[in-house]
C-alpha cells in the first residue's frame, strides 16, 4: 500500500509543468492579437472570435460560421477581387454562434473574400469561385447494325 502512494505521488509529480521544468504559456489580459494554432486553413481563432468557411456540397454555397468568444459586435464583410464591398452586416455581440449561407451562384467566377471584424482584430478568408465546365461524353462502344 505504502509502494502503490509512493508511485502515484511520483507520476503526479512528473507530470505537473512546474515540478518537470517545463513551462505553459499562460497569455497575459492586454495580448489580444495573439493567434492561436489551427489544424485547417479554412479555420482561423483569435481570442475574440474563431471563423470558419466551407463550401456545401455540389453548389455554390458557401458557409461562414463565427464563436464570439468575448461578446463584442462583430462586422460580417464579403469584398471581391477590386476589394469592393458586395455585402456587409453586423453581428450582435449578445449572438454567441452565427452561421449564414451565401448563394454565389449568380457570382461571377474569380476571387472572394470575407472579413470579419470586431474593430480591434480582423479574420479575413479568402476562396475562389469557379464555375466547372459540363463535359460531353462520346460513347467508348459503337455498336452497328448488320442485314
Amino acid at each position: 500500500m505504502n509502494r502503490a502512494l509512493k508511485v502515484t505521488a511520483l507520476v503526479l509529480a512528473l507530470s505537473s509543468p512546474a515540478l518537470a521544468g517545463t513551462s505553459s504559456h499562460f497569455p497575459e489580459p492586454g495580448d489580444e492579437k495573439e493567434k492561436v494554432a489551427s489544424t485547417s486553413p479554412n479555420v482561423s481563432r483569435t481570442k475574440s472570435m474563431g471563423v470558419a468557411i466551407y463550401r456545401s456540397i455540389n453548389s455554390a454555397k458557401m458557409n461562414l460560421l463565427i464563436e464570439n468568444y468575448i461578446e463584442v459586435p462583430l462586422q460580417v464583410s464579403l469584398l471581391d477581387e477590386k476589394n469592393e464591398v458586395l455585402h456587409t452586416e453586423k453581428v450582435s455581440k449578445r449572438l454567441k454562434k452565427y452561421w449564414r449561407k451565401f448563394d454565389m451562384e449568380t457570382m461571377k467566377d474569380g476571387l472572394y473574400t470575407f472579413q470579419i471584424s470586431d474593430g480591434l482584430n480582423k479574420v479575413t478568408k479568402s476562396f475562389k469561385l469557379e464555375t466547372t465546365k459540363a463535359e460531353v461524353k462520346e460513347p467508348a462502344r459503337f455498336v452497328s447494325l448488320l442485314d
